[in-house]
C-alpha cells in the first residue's frame, strides 16, 4: 500500500514551488508569532491540502517530537526540500534566526516562481496558436481531404503538386497511423533515454546555450539564480563553501552545475571566489569583477544582491525579446501552413468548376 502511495505521489502529486513557498511563509509567520517549531509544523500539516506535502510534514513532525532538529528532519525529504533549503534552515537554527531564514527562503521561492510564470506566459500564446494549427491540420487531412479526394478522382482533373502531396499524406496517415505512432513512441523513448544520461544532459544543455536569444535568456536566468541564492545563503550565515556547493546542485543547466562544483573545490583549497570564477568561461566578466570587489571590500553579500537585481532585469528583457521574436515567426509559419492547405484544396475545386461549366 505504501509503495502504491509513493508512486502516486511521485508521479501525480509533486510539491510545487508555489506550495513550498506558501508553506515556508506560513511557518515563518507562525515562528515570528512565538509558536514553537513543532506546533507550527503541526498547524501547517492540518492546513495543507496537498496529500504529498501533508505526508511529508507529518513525518517531519514525528521526527521533531523524537528530538530531531528541523533541518535534520527536512533533510530526509530531498525531493521536497533541496540542499539550499536545508543549508539555510540549518544556518538559521545555528544563529537562532529560524524565522528570518524561513522568510528568506519564502522570498527566494516566490521570486523563482515569478520568473517561471513570466517565461510560461511569454510562450503560452504562441504555443496555443501552434496547437490550434495542428488541430486544424489534423481535421483537414482526416475529414475534409478524404471527402474531396473522391470528387477529384471522379472529375479526372489534373491536380497540382500541393494537392497530390496533401492527398498522399492523408492516405498515409489513415492507412498507416500505427506506424507513425510507433515511430514517434520509439523516438521519444530514445531521446528521453539519451537526455537522462549525463552525457545527453550535458550535450543538450550546451546546445541550448548556443541558441540565439534563448541561450542569452538561459545564461541570464542562471546568473540571476546563482547570485541571488548565494547572496541569500550568505545572508543566512551559511559557510561559503557549503553555500556554493548547494547552489551548484539547484542550477538547471548541467554546465553551470559542473562549473560551480569546481568553484567550490577551488575555494576549499584556499582560492578566492573571484579567481575561481575567472578560470571558467561560463561566468561573465561583470560577475567576476564585481565578486572581486565584494571580496576586497568585505561586502560580497551586498554585491551579489546587486548582481541578482541586474540579472533579473536582464532576464525580464530577454523574455520580452523572445516574445517579440516568437510571435511573428509563429504567425508566418501559420500563414504559410494555411496558404498551403487553401491552395491545395481551393485551386482544384475551381478547376473542377471550370470543367463543369
Amino acid at each position: 500500500m505504501a509503495t502504491t502511495y509513493d508512486f502516486y505521489s511521485a508521479v501525480f502529486r509533486r510539491v510545487s514551488t508555489k506550495e513550498r513557498s506558501f508553506a515556508s511563509r506560513q511557518l515563518a509567520v507562525m515562528l515570528e508569532s512565538g509558536l514553537p517549531i513543532s506546533q507550527a509544523v503541526r498547524s501547517l500539516t492540518e492546513q495543507t491540502s496537498n496529500p504529498t506535502l501533508q505526508a511529508v510534514m507529518s513525518q517531519i513532525l514525528t521526527d521533531l517530537e523524537n528530538g530531531y532538529k528541523f533541518s535534520d528532519a527536512i533533510k530526509k525529504h530531498p525531493k521536497v526540500f533541496n540542499g539550499v533549503y536545508t543549508s539555510v534552515i540549518a544556518a538559521g537554527e545555528a544563529t537562532g534566526k529560524l524565522d528570518v531564514t524561513m522568510n528568506l527562503m519564502a522570498d527566494e521561492q516566490e521570486r523563482d516562481l515569478g520568473f517561471t510564470r513570466r517565461i510560461i506566459g511569454a510562450l503560452l500564446y504562441p504555443a496555443f496558436i501552434v496547437a490550434a494549427m495542428i488541430v486544424v491540420g489534423i481535421v483537414m487531412v482526416t475529414k475534409i481531404v478524404p471527402a474531396l479526394e473522391q470528387v477529384f478522382t471522379e472529375s479526372n482533373a489534373v491536380l497540382p503538386w500541393t494537392t497530390r502531396t496533401v492527398v498522399a499524406i492523408t492516405n498515409s496517415l489513415i492507412n498507416y497511423w500505427w506506424v507513425y505512432i510507433g515511430v514517434i513512441a520509439v523516438l521519444v523513448f530514445l531521446v528521453a533515454r539519451y537526455l537522462a544520461s549525463n552525457e545527453g544532459r550535458r550535450s543538450f544543455n550546451a546546445v541550448l546555450l548556443k541558441v540565439p536569444v534563448f541561450g542569452t535568456l538561459i545564461r541570464n536566468l542562471e546568473m540571476a539564480r546563482f547570485t541571488r541564492i548565494l547572496g541569500m545563503m550568505m545572508q543566512a550565515g551559511v559557510p561559503i563553501i557549503q553555500a556554493i556547493d548547494s547552489v551548484s546542485q539547484v542550477m538547471e543547466n548541467e554546465l553551470y552545475k559542473e562549473a560551480l562544483a569546481q568553484v567550490a573545490r577551488n575555494v576549499e583549497r584556499g582560492a578566492p571566489i573571484s579567481q575561481s570564477l575567472v578560470r571558467d568561461k561560463m561566468f561573465p566578466t561583470i560577475v567576476t569583477q564585481m565578486v572581486a570587489v565584494g571580496e576586497q571590500t568585505g561586502r560580497l553579500e551586498a554585491v551579489l544582491q546587486k548582481l541578482a537585481s541586474y540579472y533579473e532585469e536582464e532576464t525580464n528583457q530577454s523574455i520580452k525579446n523572445i516574445t517579440a521574436l516568437v510571435e511573428p515567426v509563429v504567425f508566418v509559419i501559420v500563414g504559410l501552413g494555411v496558404a498551403f492547405l487553401v491552395f491545395s484544396i481551393i485551386v482544384p475545386i475551381y478547376g473542377i468548376a471550370n470543367i463543369i461549366n
